[in-house]
């Protein structure tokens, strides 16, 4: 998903440097896009805005002149954003987290009424929606009303920046603070390098003004249940990142400790458990800190040693981030690397956040541990079975998740080319997160 951060500052009270801030703020959220960077600002009544195809710290470490201001947005995604429109509004420049479901009905909609679109995608018709509007806030309820899916929006306007979280809370969205500056982020980690205090979540269905370096709630879409998406702290977010004050870091070695207590109550002790990075590490970590607590309690007799046989290139891409096969598969290929040590007889397990598509574990994880000499590998999963697509964001699509074009485990296992396969369930999930099940969406992991 992409991220966004949004930055306003009150002149007389800031001592920072605006395009720093706004610069680090936006960089902190390369992890969720790495396709197009973009950066808007307004200086009084002037907007600028500018785009770049590529990372963020690339292509705009030497292309900040010229959008010095007071308030600004920030954009790393899959897309051209921010968005910039003029409207009977005044200017709307938008970034946008999410799914639009309905597109296409909304599109024709609008079509048949006459409008016109350039690029007939989610942003663009969330700035139509948007400007219908009795004015912004209104306008973000017409579109909370009109959209299929789930949103984090980010609107850039000359009031200053709104901020609205869809009514389910499934994207998140985190308030920062600091003197003369207000910001709002898809995710609070990198507060801390550039000043910022974490405060608080958007809460599911607020709007709120960042101006004049000063956040105020301006209303609330009524809330739909509230379902956070549970796979932004199994996976998606940084592992420093805080998502409705449970860190990511905890739920990921939660979920690895409960994938361990099942191997020492089956008897099951690997020689040494390994992550797949850098996305498994926290999970491995989990499955080894309860190993040592076992044995601390008596129940075992032998831990499993934690070491790293496969490494990420740090150059290479995140390779669930492209839409595209192809593209998945070439980074999947040049981002791992085998351990150079010989690993001759040993029993591995292998700890991931997930299974997707299955295709990079089987033509280039597995044999690259093989290479490396490793007996068997066993694969610890820990975010619950993955049966469905994503309705909500644009990371998968219909058919295309392992579960669903090979239903039976064991069928899976023969396909890996594993010696062992388990998966945590959803129950372990909400206890890990540790919010009742039904305040999570969990919708990828049911048929």
């Amino acid at each position: 998903m992409p991220g966004l951060f949004a930055l306003s500052i009150h002149p007389a009270d800031y001592s920072g440097d605006f395009l720093e801030d706004l610069f680090l703020g936006t960089f902190y959220h390369q992890h969720l896009g790495e396709a197009y960077s973009g950066l808007a600002t307004r200086a009084g009544g002037q907007f600028h805005i500018r785009t770049h195809r590529g990372l963020f710290r690339s292509t705009f470490s030497s292309d900040l002149e010229g959008l010095a201001g007071t308030e600004g947005v920030g954009y790393c995604g899959s897309v051209r954003e921010p968005y910039l429109t003029e409207s009977r509004l005044g200017p709307l420049c938008c970034c946008f987290s999410g799914n639009v479901a309905n597109l296409e009905d909304l599109l024709e909609r609008f079509k048949s009424f006459g409008h016109i679109f350039t690029r007939s995608d989610d942003i663009e018709i969330i700035a139509k929606l948007v400007a219908q509007g009795n004015d912004v806030v209104d306008g973000i309820h017409k579109l909370a009303r009109e959209i299929e899916g789930a949103f984090s929006l980010l609107v850039l306007t000359r009031d200053g920046v709104y901020a609205a979280r869809c009514p389910s809370g499934h994207w998140p969205l985190v308030i920062g603070v600091k003197e003369g500056a207000v910001a709002v982020a898809s995710e609070s980690g990198g507060f801390a390098n550039f000043g910022f205090r974490r405060v608080r979540d958007v809460e599911p269905g607020e709007i709120v003004l960042l101006s004049n370096g000063r956040c105020e709630s301006r209303g609330r879409v009524p809330e739909s249940a509230v379902q956070a998406c549970s796979f932004y702290w199994v996976y998606t977010g940084f592992p420093n990142n805080v998502f409705e004050n449970v860190p990511d870091s905890l739920v990921r070695k939660r979920l690895g400790a409960a994938l361990a207590r099942r191997d020492v109550q089956r008897g099951f002790i690997p020689d040494i458990v390994i992550p797949v990075p850098d996305s498994g590490r926290f999970h491995a970590i989990g499955y080894h800190q309860e190993f040592c607590r076992q044995i601390m309690a008596g129940t075992v007799q032998r831990v499993p040693l934690y070491d790293e046989l496969l490494l990420k290139y740090p150059y290479a891409g995140r390779s669930f981030i492209p839409r595209d096969q192809q593209q998945r598969d070439r980074e999947a290929r040049i981002k791992l690397l085998a351990s150079g040590e010989d690993c001759r007889g040993k029993v591995v397990v292998v700890c991931d956040d997930s299974i997707v598509r299955g295709t990079q574990a089987q033509t280039e994880l597995v044999p690259k541990l093989r290479l490396a000499g490793v007996s068997q590998i066993h694969f610890r999963i820990s975010n619950p079975e993955l049966r469905s697509h994503c309705r909500w964001g644009k990371t998968t699509k219909k058919g295309e998740v392992l579960v669903d074009r090979i239903p039976a485990k064991e069928d899976r296992v023969k396909f890996l080319g594993v010696d062992g396969l388990e998966y945590n369930t959803i129950d372990d999930l909400a206890d890990a997160v540790g919010r009742p099940r039904d305040t999570l969406c969990v919708d990828c992991s049911l048929s």
